[in-house]
């Protein structure tokens, strides 16, 4: 585990200065008060030079010798390794996304903070379950993607604009937005199973990502499972801005300021804050779902008659960053009425 590599080590880095590196950094510190040398990038433009006062670098410039984390998307890790080879380190340890799920449980698990859902003795409950994987006409082919159980079932998502069918489902059928895929992504399809099925309990993943649920944690005593959040610095307000422009961001806001005026400030405050739920990985009960899109969609449709003055609104994927902004601030907001548990998000390459 990551703990006992870093125990072993008297000199450390961490590769990485996102949202995984950041959670890794205040996970170790906090739960074995070692801190790294530094974040090693293999490009400073786009990272901050600092993060709690420890240096962001290059891996040049970095002491010889000294072992690094590799605190990444596992997408990445294959070109890190390039990286690192070429600058003479060896003896790295690479954090998977389920090594990251294990540290990161540990550390808000200490914290007393997002506890994990738990499977029942019995797993086999009577309930209509389906999790619904989001895949794309345009996806690259995977080498570990496993089969899907036998309550998932995969969704073509923008399915009207091609031909191509690559999966049983599209959704562009009955009442449907597909045609708006190139600004929604994943949501289309979220879209279409709000609209057109109905569960007892829904869930959306996606062809690389899977929110490892099982049925017998979703007992009554549940309201929604979620991947456990990430770490932002300085907070998700910067993370959000890493993809889109400020235009997008002020439309964002104005959104939320219009349509829910007494709930603005305690959205400007999650989004100040640190944690965010990422990748639109959501997990629950009909009637949370249900909740959660009317309030989702009715924030995006009136974004779209921004438009005219926000043209990436229109012709860009940024409502798919709103997206995962909206996403965090539903289950946020409503985290002390809901009783929300979190599970581990696996990575397919």
């Amino acid at each position: 585990m990551v703990i006992d590599f870093v125990h072993s080590m008297d000199k450390f880095y961490i590769y990485g200065a996102q949202v995984v590196a950041y959670g890794a950094y205040r996970a170790i510190k906090h739960l074995t008060d070692k801190v790294p040398l530094g974040f090693l990038v293999s490009d400073k433009a786009g990272n901050p030079g600092e993060i709690e006062g420890v240096g962001v670098i290059l891996p040049q410039q970095a002491e010889k010798g000294a072992a690094v984390l590799v605190a990444v998307s596992d997408l990445l890790h294959e070109s890190v390794a390039t990286v690192l080879q070429s600058h003479g380190f060896s003896g790295n340890f690479f954090l998977t996304a389920h090594e990251e799920h294990l540290l990161m449980s540990a550390y808000f698990g200490d914290m007393g903070r997002f506890p994990l859902a738990e499977v029942a003795v019995c797993d086999a409950i009577a309930i209509d379950f389906a999790m619904y994987e989001v895949c794309s006409h345009r996806d690259k082919p995977l080498g570990t993607r496993p089969a899907l159980a036998s309550f998932e079932q995969s969704i073509q998502a923008g399915a009207v604009l091609t031909r191509r069918r690559i999966v049983e489902f599209g959704d562009d059928t009955d009442e449907n937005i597909s045609v708006k895929n190139r600004q929604y992504c994943e949501m289309s399809a979220v879209y279409w199973i709000w609209k057109n099925r109905r569960h007892d309990w829904v869930g959306i993943e996606h062809y690389r990502r899977h929110l490892l649920v099982k049925p017998g944690m979703l007992g009554e005593d549940v309201d929604a499972i979620l991947p456990l959040p990430y770490i932002c610095y300085p907070n998700t307000l910067a993370q959000f801005r890493r993809f889109v422009s400020e235009d997008v961001l002020q439309a964002l806001l104005r959104a939320l300021r219009d349509l829910h005026p007494n709930e603005y400030e305690g959205y400007l405050a999650i989004l100040q804050g640190k944690y965010q739920y990422t990748y639109n990985l959501v997990c629950a009960r009909q009637d949370v779902f249900d909740d959660y899109c009317t309030w989702f969609f009715h924030i995006t449709e009136y974004m779209e008659g921004m438009a005219d003055e926000v043209p990436e609104i229109g012709n860009t994927r940024a409502l798919s960053y709103v997206a995962e902004v909206l996403t965090n601030l539903y289950f946020m907001s409503n985290s002390k009425k809901l009783r929300l548990r979190h599970v581990e998000k696996a990575i397919y390459v």
